[in-house]
């Protein structure tokens, strides 16, 4: 597959960079090694009160990685989720970038 943006890391941050990117109009690759999206937020405190996330006094980190989820899917990304990204390869097109399942996905150069 092809894309013109490949996010490794599904966390918050990931899943931003997922949303403007699609906001650009560009074409999004979002892999995680996780089984499901919101990183260590979902994984290990979803429970608990984050303090330092813009515009929020306090969030349960279940409710914030809910909305970046909701904000992350208007880009309409492929979503490979429980894959580790083993191999990555820049070339004069792009990059190309292989799971631990055998999938590529071609990122490409503008």
């Amino acid at each position: 597959m092809s894309c013109d943006l490949i996010v490794v890391g599904a966390g918050p941050a990931g899943l931003f960079a997922t949303y403007y990117a699609g906001f650009r109009g560009l074409t999004v690759a979002l892999v995680d090694s996780l089984p499901e999206l919101g990183g260590q937020v979902t994984a290990m405190y979803p429970e608990k009160a984050i303090l330092d996330v813009a515009g929020f006094p306090t969030v349960k980190g279940r409710d914030l990685v809910t909305g970046l989820v909701e904000q992350a899917r208007t880009a309409v990304p492929v979503e490979l989720l429980g894959r580790t990204a083993n191999d990555l390869v820049a070339d004069g097109s792009g990059v190309r970038l292989t799971l631990d399942d055998g999938t590529v996905v071609q990122g490409v150069r503008w």
